[in-house]
C-alpha cells in the first residue's frame, strides 16, 4: 500500500513553489498559479488571490526564500493548530520582526515558560470590570475627535478618515495606558510609519534566518534563553539603521517616550493609578508572586501600542467605507444608536443593547481582518488533514482566507452585519471568524479592543456620517494588518440632534 501521508501534487520530483496534498494539481497549473501571484502583489490583491486558489480545505505547501510553509485556510484545520493541538505549536521565527519595535512582548515570546507567567500577569487587568472602567475615557476620546472632524469639516476640509483613526486610537491608548497625553511626542504618524516598516519586514520573512542562526549560536555557547534571544533583534535594528533610518529614529524616540512615563510613574511624579502602565507596575503572579522587571513593561506597554492603535485604526478605518458603500446598513446604525441613545454618550453597559453596532465591527473585521494571518512552528510531529508535519515546520494561517471561506460563509465577499446578529450567527461561523486569534494565544486586549471600536462607532453614528470622495475603494497595504494603503478621504456630513437642547441656566 502506497503511503499518502506525505504525497503532493505536483509531485516532489517536480520543481515548482506550490504543491497540495490531497488537491490534484499539476506541474504547469502550479506554475501559472504560483507566477499569478506576483501581479496580485503588485495591485495589493495577493489575500483574495490566496483564498480562491484550490483545495481550500487542502494544506498546500509553500516555498519562499529561507524557509518552507504549510499553509491552512480551512476552519478545522486552522483549529487544529490554534486549539487543540495548541500546545505543540510556538509561534514562528517571522514574528521576531515585530519583536525589533515591540521587544519580547505577548505578541513575540517564545519562551513559552515566561510567556505563561507573562499572561497571568496580564490577564487579570484586562477582566471585564477594568475594561468597563476605561469605556467613559474612549467616548471622551471618541466625541473629541467628532469635535476635530466637525471644525475640519467647517473649514471646508475633505477628511483623511485613516489619520484620523489612528490619531483616535492613539489618543484612547494614551488616555488608558499611561494616564496622561503622549500624543504630542508619540504622533500617529510617527507610529503609522514604524508599523508599516516592520509590517513588510514581517510579510517577506526577512527575520526567518536571522532568528534560526541566533539560536544556533546561543545554543552553542550553552545559553538557556536561545529561543528568545535577543540578538536577531539587535541584528534586524542595524540593518534597519542602513535600509530605513528614519523608522528606525522613530522607534528609538517612541522607545524613549516609553521609558520617560516608566521612569515617571516609579517617581510618582504621574500619580494616577487608572491606567494600564500603573496595573502592570502592580502585577503579580498568583503563582509564583513575581512582578515585571522595568524592561518587561517597556516591551508589554510597546506591544499595546503598537498592535492595538494600529489593528483597532485599520478596523475602524474600513468601518467607514463599509458603511459608506452601504447606505442601508448605515441607516440602520444611525437608527439604533439614535434609538438607544439619543443624544447622550455611550457607556459599557449600552452594548448590549446595540447589537447592530457590534454587528457592523464584527463584519468588518471577518471581511477585511486587521491581522491578515498567523504563523506557527511545529514542537513535535503531528498531522494535519492526513499530511505529516514534521517539528521545526512553519504552519501559516490565512485568517483572511478562513474569513471568506466559500463553505462557511454564503456570499463571503459582500458586507452584510446581519451575519454577526446573535440569532444568525452558528457555531462554525463563530469558529471561523477569529479576527483576534483562537486559542491560549489569542490577543489577551481582544475585549478592549472589541469595546474601544463598538463604543467609537457608536459615537460617531450619533453625530455623522461619511461620504466617500471615490467610487474606488483604497487598496489594503501588503503588511500584517493590511491597513488602508495611503489617505482615505471621505467627507462628513453632521446629522441634527435627535433631542431637542435644554438651553435653561
Amino acid at each position: 500500500m502506497t503511503d499518502t501521508s506525505t504525497q503532493l501534487f505536483p509531485p516532489r520530483w517536480a520543481p515548482t513553489f506550490i504543491r497540495w496534498h490531497n488537491t490534484r494539481v499539476g506541474w504547469w497549473q502550479s506554475w501559472r498559479l504560483a507566477l499569478g501571484i506576483l501581479p496580485r502583489v503588485r495591485d495589493h490583491t495577493v489575500l483574495d488571490y490566496a483564498t480562491t486558489l484550490p483545495g481550500a480545505d487542502d494544506v498546500m505547501v509553500a516555498r519562499v526564500p529561507f524557509a518552507r510553509f504549510v499553509i491552512v485556510r480551512s476552519p478545522e484545520l486552522v483549529r487544529q493548530v490554534l486549539v487543540t493541538n495548541q500546545n505543540n505549536y510556538a509561534k514562528s521565527p517571522e514574528y521576531d520582526m515585530l519583536a525589533v519595535a515591540f521587544g519580547r512582548g505577548l505578541v513575540t515570546d517564545f519562551d513559552d515558560e515566561q510567556w505563561q507567567r507573562n499572561r497571568r500577569l496580564v490577564q487579570p487587568i484586562f477582566a471585564k470590570r477594568n475594561v468597563d472602567g476605561f469605556a467613559p475615557v474612549m467616548v471622551a476620546a471618541a466625541r473629541d475627535a467628532v469635535a476635530r472632524i466637525r471644525s475640519l469639516t467647517a473649514a471646508g476640509e475633505v477628511i483623511d478618515v485613516g489619520a484620523e483613526m489612528n490619531r483616535l486610537t492613539l489618543d484612547v491608548t494614551s488616555r488608558t495606558m499611561f494616564g496622561t497625553d503622549i500624543t504630542g511626542p508619540m504622533s500617529e504618524v510617527v507610529l503609522e510609519r514604524l508599523l508599516r516598516f516592520f509590517g513588510r519586514g514581517f510579510m517577506t520573512n526577512l527575520s526567518h534566518p536571522l532568528h534560526n542562526i541566533s539560536t544556533w549560536v546561543m545554543q552553542r555557547r550553552g545559553r538557556d534563553d536561545a529561543p528568545n534571544s535577543r540578538v536577531p533583534l539587535r541584528i534586524m535594528r542595524g540593518a534597519g539603521w542602513l535600509i530605513e533610518p528614519r523608522a528606525m529614529r522613530d522607534l528609538r524616540h517612541a522607545e524613549r517616550v516609553v521609558d520617560g512615563l516608566i521612569a515617571d510613574h516609579r517617581a510618582g511624579r504621574i500619580a494616577r493609578k487608572d491606567n494600564l502602565l500603573a496595573l502592570l507596575m502592580d502585577a503579580e503572579d498568583p503563582e509564583t508572586g513575581y512582578r515585571y522587571s522595568d524592561q518587561e513593561i517597556h516591551d508589554e506597554l510597546m506591544t499595546f501600542i503598537g498592535a492595538g492603535m494600529e489593528t483597532t485604526a485599520t478596523a475602524l478605518s474600513w468601518v467607514w467605507q463599509l458603511l459608506a458603500e452601504h447606505p442601508d446598513a448605515r441607516e440602520r446604525l444611525r437608527q439604533e444608536v439614535r434609538g438607544v441613545l439619543g443624544d447622550r454618550a455611550a457607556t459599557a453597559a449600552d452594548l448590549e443593547q446595540l447589537p447592530w453596532t457590534q454587528a457592523v465591527v464584527a463584519e468588518t473585521m471577518r471581511l477585511l481582518p486587521p491581522v491578515i494571518g498567523l504563523a506557527r512552528t511545529a514542537k513535535e510531529p503531528d498531522v494535519l488533514g492526513g499530511y505529516a508535519i514534521e517539528p521545526g515546520t512553519t504552519v501559516a494561517v490565512i485568517l483572511h482566507a478562513l474569513h471568506h471561506h466559500q463553505r462557511v460563509w454564503e456570499r463571503p465577499e459582500e458586507f452584510d452585519p446581519s451575519r454577526f446578529l446573535p440569532e444568525n450567527l452558528v457555531r462554525e461561523q463563530k469558529r471561523a471568524a477569529i479576527p483576534f486569534g483562537a486559542g491560549k494565544r489569542m490577543c489577551v486586549a481582544s475585549s478592549f479592543a472589541s469595546m474601544e471600536a463598538a463604543l467609537v462607532v457608536a459615537t460617531f453614528a450619533q453625530q455623522l456620517e461619511f461620504d466617500a470622495v471615490s467610487p474606488e475603494r483604497v487598496r489594503r497595504q501588503i503588511s500584517f494588518t493590511g491597513g488602508p494603503d495611503g489617505p482615505l478621504p471621505m467627507r462628513a456630513r453632521f446629522l441634527p440632534r435627535s433631542e431637542p437642547v435644554d438651553t435653561a441656566v
